[in-house]
């Protein structure tokens, strides 16, 4: 497993048993550093040719409108004419980062795409194994 550390809000690894890119996150991060970990996940997706995503957001805190709204309308498009097709997001306990997860969600284009949320990480993974 590779691990890329973005800051002390993100951290990004490759896992070849899936394949699939994990991203964490961690509080609240900076916009300048939210979109590091995106863009990161990005290049490395292209690199690796990988269709998979599995985002933690149990310590994450809620991300700003601005990081939403530039998730959906910038990064998406680009995530997903690099290949981007599946993803599994592990949620705590948050209310405010449960609905944002679920918004981002909403706005993606269901024919193409499967989403799924989860509260542990074994079960995403084994998920994520047979999509």
């Amino acid at each position: 497993m590779e691990t890329i550390e973005i800051s002390k809000h993100c951290r990004i690894s490759y896992l070849p048993t899936v394949p699939c890119i994990h991203i964490q996150w961690f509080g609240v991060p900076p916009s300048e550093d939210f979109r590091k970990g995106c863009d990161t996940v990005l290049e490395i997706m292209s690199h690796k040719s990988v269709s998979k995503i599995l985002t933690d957001n149990t310590e994450a805190k809620l991300f700003s409108v601005a990081d939403q709204k530039w998730l959906n309308e910038s990064w998406l498009p680009r995530a997903e004419k690099a290949g981007y097709r599946v993803s599994a997001t592990l949620l705590g306990e948050d209310a405010f980062v449960k609905f944002a997860a679920q918004n981002i969600a909403s706005k993606r284009d269901q024919t193409k795409f499967k989403s799924k949320f989860f509260k542990n990480m074994e079960e995403a993974i084994d998920w994520l194994k047979t999509v």
